[in-house]
């Protein structure tokens, strides 16, 4: 039995593990930090938790490729009950609101009455969102061993929603915005849009809810994580926690192992590496294997940029009763907080997850788009960065009192996260909690993992499936598991 060593007990690391293991490799996983998960995690605070990661996960619906993933792995089983949300993020200014109901026909008719002139354009968005709904992640294979008859399979299965995204797929959020004559719903989208990118992701998500799939897994991010590990140990794996790794040992052009922070040396057939694609290139490998492209995309992040955030989570001692999942709040003035200049300020309430808090208490969070040189040079001054906390929390308790006065006065709890707090604990470059979302023909839509130069070693994880997320991070581990056997000679099984 051939012994695989994993580096991160991620997402990546962890599906890879499981995949591993049933398929009869002798599996290993070293991980910095206590607990499982990587930067799909939660945290509890006085009584309340907090959720870091999950708001919808993409493959709730089950028969779908990711939904098996989630379903060989545990992620999601019978026992865990999916939320699907009426609507997806709620819109409010001075004088007017819009809703984005995740159902097509019913967000159709609501935008309509709101501007019978934008009829026509209203049409075509909503035709994109019932086309997209299908449109499945390939994972039967990786994507480079994929034949020509695979992909015009998936073409041909997929052409609707093809000609339907191509439609947007190039479009920037204004010419989108432009498009709609009702001053009201131009401001709707565009703050529902995430900066400097298309409609796509926005359609995506919304095709994908419309569906009957991107739900969300009730317990959240660390539960989720948790039954993840349950698998992997059942299966016979090994976690080792506390277990930071400094550098990947190589003999004679082949991955040898691991050598352990502490100086443990590990020794293994295979080394797979889920942690974080610039440390594993640049730190663990010593910048001797980085292929052409991870050199142009991490040498110019203001190029290509990748997706961090701010958050400020509050425990509330107060049942606070909310229609809608998220409420993006137009400002009656512009503001610049953490390195970007806010037209609106987005709450998210968690009052459809019991596990969040007590009876008779709510969890709120205030979700911020975030510039990470900003925040990197804050932290240099450890004053200076607790005073922005500071600000931002205090932002964030406004913004909650002015939508919910009731909450007025019952605050328990505020916990800020950074884009330094996703560096610091989940060793997240640029605290990227996502990869590269745009960026055009020079970000690969799926890198192999294999380095020339360097057998017996595959690098996995969201780097390697651009957007990356939680999509990209489980798909990338089947896959890896999937190339180590067809390295081994085995036939790959998913039970």
């Amino acid at each position: 039995m051939k012994k695989v060593a994993i580096i991160g007990a991620g997402i990546a690391g962890l599906t890879c593990g499981i995949y591993a293991q049933l398929n009869g490799f002798d599996t290993e996983i070293y991980e910095m930090h206590t607990i499982p998960g990587g930067e799909c995690t939660g945290w509890d605070r006085k009584g309340y938790h907090f959720d870091g990661c999950i708001h919808w996960l993409v493959g709730t619906k089950p028969g779908t490729g990711l939904g098996n993933i989630w379903r060989d792995t545990g992620a999601l089983d019978d026992s865990v009950r999916v939320i699907d949300h009426d609507v997806f993020i709620r819109y409010e200014e001075e004088g007017g609101a819009v809703n984005f109901y995740t159902n097509a026909g019913k967000l159709e008719a609501h935008l309509t009455r709101i501007s019978p002139e934008d009829r026509g354009e209203i049409k075509k968005f909503c035709a994109a969102i019932r086309a997209v709904g299908g449109f499945g992640m390939p994972v039967d294979k990786p994507m480079d061993m994929m034949k020509m008859g695979d992909g015009l399979k998936f073409a041909v299965r997929n052409m609707g929603a093809i000609s339907k995204m191509s439609r947007y797929g190039k479009m920037t959020v204004e010419e989108f915005c432009a498009r709609f004559k009702s001053p009201l719903l131009q401001r709707a989208m565009e703050a529902a849009i995430p900066v400097n990118t298309s409609p796509m992701p926005l359609i995506m998500t919304m095709a994908g809810m419309n569906g009957g799939d991107c739900g969300y897994p009730e317990g959240g991010s660390r539960a989720l994580a948790y039954r993840m590990e349950k698998k992997f140990l059942s299966l016979g794996g090994k976690v080792f926690y506390k277990a930071k790794s400094e550098r990947i040992k190589v003999e004679d052009g082949k991955a040898t192992g691991i050598v352990l922070a502490n100086g443990r040396e590990i020794v293994a057939d295979h080394v797979i590496s889920c942690a974080d694609g610039y440390n594993t290139l640049k730190v663990l490998l010593e910048d001797k294997y980085t292929p052409d492209v991870y050199n142009n995309l991490f040498g110019n992040p203001k190029e290509y940029p990748t997706i961090t955030s701010a958050l400020v989570f509050m425990g509330v001692d107060a049942d606070i009763k909310s229609e809608t999942r998220a409420i993006q709040i137009r400002r009656e003035a512009p503001v610049s907080l953490n390195g970007v200049k806010s037209k609106c300020v987005q709450l998210i309430s968690y009052g459809f997850d019991k596990n969040m808090a007590s009876e008779g208490k709510s969890v709120f969070s205030c979700y911020y788009e975030a510039e990470y040189d900003y925040w990197k040079a804050l932290a240099a001054d450890k004053e200076k960065y607790e005073a922005e906390k500071k600000r931002l929390a205090e932002d964030a308790t406004a913004a909650l009192i002015r939508r919910f006065p009731e909450t007025e006065g019952k605050i328990e709890v505020t916990d800020v996260v950074t884009p330094m707090t996703y560096e610091r604990y989940a060793g997240a470059w640029r605290g990227a909690w996502m990869t590269w979302a745009w960026g055009g023909k020079d970000v690969p839509r799926y890198h192999p993992g294999v380095l020339t130069g360097l057998e017996n070693f595959i690098m996995a994880g969201m780097w390697t499936l651009p957007p990356g997320g939680l999509p990209g991070a489980g798909a990338s581990g089947r896959f890896a598991a999937h190339r180590l056997c067809i390295q081994n000679g085995m036939e790959f099984k998913t039970e």
